[in-house]
């Protein structure tokens, strides 16, 4: 399903706020996931593939019996293997539009939108930032500040753009990564189970044959043999099958999400930009209450007493507290610009946002109330100019 109604697509590139500070697009066209600065949650993904690699292979498999050790290194390793390849192809993939890669050059900086000359950074399929021409899914991305062919999110996880072209080699990524964690949690609770049932089997291995304590086990067999006492397997095991639990709900959640959008033939971004109409709509009654209370107000105490009475009170503060559950005017710049990703049909983002609260008193005259209560509206709503 494609939202878009028209020729125009755009992503702003100007400041967001992350976390109440003001985030600058880089200057510098970033090439795909390795361009600096890396992000912290790839350096965090990266560590934990290491990390659970290292427990799997090195730990745990080697525990299992002679034919089941074996099937293990073979399955869970041939998983592991593909995650690795096609996770090092999705971050290194430049996802930029055809153009973009043809012409333009990474190592000059690039410009500053100006609002003020243009309403959207791509208009008629013209980018003015990029300045070439691109395709109609493209997007231009704040975070890589280009022009991203397909554009379906920016992915912090890979510190790069998922677009058509590294789309699939993502989608492998998270599939593998859920099915290489599953492997694991089989291979824990094999474990758990045999040690509670018959802890002998678990040292089948001829390196146990020179250990005579039952209560010592020995880690990264094969090659570099590590004795270490029960106490320090079980703290191992629990902590790597509960990095194994939350990364299996993360990753199981984004796996059947993607699996969700490609069968409804949508895109991340198509998805986010069609939530937004649909809750946009949602609540334009509820916008409407709080004027239908102060109205009510008006009826039952008269002009004068409106401002004193509870009911008027509560409908002018349900009024100026009010807030649009729309993601694209929710944060606004003080200079007027937006600070989210706009939609290609939404109204030019320099005019989304709230107004602000007025201090002034209450007018006396009913129809002036009026009309600052519809300022008060949010732009966002059809029925309203922006």
């Amino acid at each position: 399903m494609d939202t878009r109604s028209g020729s125009q697509c755009s992503v702003t590139p100007e400041a967001i706020l992350n976390n109440e500070q003001l985030v600058l697009p880089p200057r510098i066209s970033r090439v795909n996931g390795w361009s600096l600065p890396l992000h912290y949650f790839q350096v965090v993904t990266w560590a934990v593939f290491v990390g659970l690699s290292s427990a799997t292979f090195g730990i745990f498999i080697p525990l299992l019996p002679h034919v089941w050790k074996y099937i293990a290194y073979v399955v869970t390793g041939g998983i592991f293997s593909f995650h690795l390849v096609v996770h090092l192809i999705a971050s290194c993939i430049d996802p930029a539009d055809s153009n973009v890669r043809l012409k333009k050059n990474y190592s000059q900086p690039m410009p500053i939108f100006d609002r003020s000359k243009h309403a959207h950074v791509i208009q008629n399929q013209f980018c003015h930032l990029c300045r070439v021409t691109v395709n109609k899914k493209t997007k231009h991305c704040i975070s890589c500040n280009k022009c991203v062919s397909g554009f379906d999110h920016h992915c912090k996880w890979i510190n790069n753009c998922v677009g058509s072209r590294n789309y699939w080699f993502f989608f492998s990524t998270v599939a593998s990564a859920t099915a290489g964690m599953l492997c694991l949690i089989a291979v824990l609770l094999y474990i758990l189970v045999q040690y509670l049932v018959n802890p002998g089997v678990l040292r089948t291995d001829p390196k146990y044959e020179d250990v005579k304590n039952t209560n010592t086990w020995l880690l990264f067999l094969p090659l570099f043999p590590v004795q270490v006492q029960t106490l320090i397997v079980v703290i191992i095991g629990m902590l790597v099958l509960l990095l194994d639990l939350l990364g299996l709900v993360h990753l199981g959640q984004l796996l059947i999400f993607h699996i969700y959008l490609k069968a409804k033939k949508m895109t991340t971004f198509e998805y986010l930009i069609k939530t937004c109409k649909e809750e946009s709509s949602k609540h334009q009654a509820v916008r409407k209450d709080p004027y239908m209370q102060m109205e009510e107000g008006f009826l039952q105490q008269g002009d004068g007493a409106l401002g004193s009475s509870a009911q008027g009170v509560k409908a002018k503060s349900s009024l100026l507290i009010y807030k649009c559950p729309c993601h694209f005017c929710t944060s606004v710049n003080p200079d007027g610009g937006s600070t989210a990703r706009e939609a290609d049909d939404a109204p030019s983002t320099s005019t989304l946002g709230l107004q602000q609260e007025t201090t002034e008193p209450m007018k006396t005259d009913s129809a002036e109330r009026k009309t600052e209560i519809q300022e008060l509206r949010c732009p966002c709503d059809p029925g309203l100019p922006p």
